[in-house]
């Protein structure tokens, strides 16, 4: 009973369902007439296309069978004319240029105050190809007074001439020149150390002045190949005789052979000196003899500069013989195209300290005085140098030496019962010297340049106080200004530091000098033309040695005539 319900329900069920669906299908196509049929684009229609890919398969044919063809032609010779006429070109013609005129005869005479005359007179023989010859002749002199420091005006007398011949012939691979000359140096012992009483110096009884007289010659022979890799030579050998007033007497003998060659990119070299001193008793009894011998490399890159190699020296006197060994070196670095040019250098040498080179440089000094050489160990030297355009170059550098045997001047006297202290001994040591040192060359055109330089040295001395007359300082400078080659102005300057002197035991300081000088040339024609020089402008008081004044403010003129 129970089932036969529930399956009377399930098939109402059904029905009720069918039924449902059956009324909503009607209701369905009943709104089918009603409906909007319109379609609104809210934005534009975008195609696009798929990528295509092509097919990368090349269609090949394979054929063992390979046929060259076969080609026959014949050529058909026509000439061709054509109407184009050569025009012939004339050879170009090397114009030669001439040579510019060369005077063959220079002369100078001049007169300034103090009573100073001036001579000065020049030639040679001109061009030639095969040989040339000339000399010179300067005579400079002066016979004013200069003030002491006790007001008294003394004779200051001096003079300097010089007269050379030279000769030079031309061979086909090398050039023989020689040269002769004779040079007197005369000055006066106007000094006196004014400090002393009066009563205890006599000025006449020592003597008043002294000169220097010397003769001269070479004969020098070398190689003019234009080749670097041949072998270059030079060989001079001279003499040189020197004599003063008091008949001290040294005869210079000297030899020297210099050769080069160019190998493999390298360059090798060296060179042989001898120098014999020969000296009269009343000078010294012993001789000296300096023989060197110095062999170098030279190394080089395209930016870099190198030389190595060693000096030896062999230095015989009275004390015996002795030998010393020098370095030689050099590196230097091109970093920017010559502007900018870093170096080192290592280099030492024998000074040799002559009777002539030594009243030279101090006229004044003892007569005979012997001077012993002296040997600069090491110079060690770095810096740069280069050029800061076409019209400017420079060079900064600063040194260190060990230095055997130094000399400096010192006052004395000929007779210690006459204590003039107008002349001077030397007193030796051993010195550590450091140098710092700049030079500036200005040209900005070839109307006018300048030059600059200035130097600050340091010494260490072993057992001097101080190194007596050598400054601290010096500095020079000078312009040169020519205006459309009618007038030349040139000015020139020159300064030092303190220097230290010692005098009867004590220990004196100098004022530093200041000198400057200004001159005038005036060209009145290619030939002829005047001079005018202002020397020591601001006629400062300045001691070239301690006594012994320079002249202050002068005057010298004069004419110079070519032809």
């Amino acid at each position: 009973m129970n089932m036969n319900r529930r399956h009377i329900k399930y098939i109402l069920s059904i029905v009720m369902l069918n039924l449902f669906m059956v009324i909503i299908n009607i209701n369905l196509f009943a709104q089918d007439d009603k409906l909007n049929k319109e379609v609104q684009v809210v934005r534009p229609y975008e195609p696009s296309i798929s990528d295509a890919f092509k097919i990368n398969l090349l269609p090949s044919i394979s054929d063992t069978t390979k046929q060259s063809p076969i080609l026959t032609y014949n050529i058909i010779q026509r000439p061709f004319s054509t109407n184009f006429t050569v025009t012939p070109i004339s050879p170009a013609k090397m114009l030669i240029e001439p040579l510019s005129d060369l005077n063959n005869t220079y002369v100078r005479v001049g007169f300034g105050s103090s009573i100073s005359p001036l001579l000065e007179a020049y030639y040679n023989n001109g061009r030639n190809k095969e040989f040339t010859y000339g000399g010179w002749f300067q005579s400079h002199s002066a016979f004013g007074k200069v003030k002491l420091n006790n007001g008294d005006r003394v004779d200051s007398d001096f003079g300097k001439t010089n007269f050379k011949v030279f000769g030079k012939k031309i061979l086909k691979k090398s050039i023989l020149s020689a040269d002769a000359g004779f040079y007197k140096h005369k000055v006066t012992y106007y000094g006196y150390d004014v400090n002393v009483p009066s009563s205890t110096i006599n000025t006449d009884t020592t003597p008043s002045e002294q000169h220097f007289n010397q003769f001269y010659t070479n004969l020098r022979y070398n190689s003019s190949y234009t080749d670097s890799t041949h072998l270059n030579y030079a060989g001079e050998v001279g003499f040189s005789h020197l004599k003063d007033r008091f008949d001290m007497q040294e005869t210079l003998l000297n030899l020297s052979v210099k050769m080069d060659k160019f190998s493999n990119g390298e360059r090798f070299g060296g060179e042989f000196i001898v120098h014999h001193y020969i000296k009269n008793s009343n000078l010294d009894s012993a001789n000296n003899t300096i023989v060197t011998f110095a062999p170098w490399i030279n190394l080089f890159g395209k930016q870099w500069r190198a030389i190595a190699g060693a000096k030896v020296v062999f230095d015989k006197d009275a004390s015996g013989s002795h030998s010393t060994m020098y370095p030689i070196g050099l590196l230097s670095y091109d970093i920017i195209s010559h502007y900018l040019i870093p170096y080192i250098e290592i280099g030492g040498f024998m000074e040799e300290n002559s009777y002539q080179k030594i009243s030279e440089e101090n006229p004044w000094i003892l007569p005979g005085k012997k001077v012993y050489n002296t040997s600069h160990k090491m110079i060690l030297t770095g810096g740069i140098k280069g050029n800061l355009s076409t019209k400017v170059s420079y060079i900064l550098y600063s040194s260190y030496s060990i230095i055997d045997s130094m000399y400096f001047f010192v006052n004395t006297s000929l007779s210690p019962t006459n204590p003039l202290n107008n002349q001077f001994t030397v007193e030796s040591d051993n010195v550590e010297l450091t140098k710092f040192v700049g030079e500036l060359t200005i040209a900005p055109s070839s109307k006018i340049n300048f030059f600059f330089r200035a130097e600050y040295d340091s010494y260490k001395i072993k057992n001097l106080a101080k190194p007596w007359h050598k400054p601290d300082f010096t500095a020079l400078g000078s312009i040169r200004y020519n205006l459309k080659d009618k007038i030349v102005l040139s000015l020139d300057m020159f300064s030092t530091g303190k220097r230290y002197v010692k005098t009867s035991g004590k220990i004196k300081s100098l004022e530093g000098i200041t000198d400057i000088n200004f001159g005038v040339e005036y060209r009145y024609t290619k030939k002829l033309s005047g001079f005018i020089n202002l020397n020591n402008l601001t006629s400062a008081k300045q001691d070239i040695f301690y006594l012994y004044p320079m002249y202050r403010f002068n005057v010298k003129f004069g004419l110079t005539y070519i032809f």
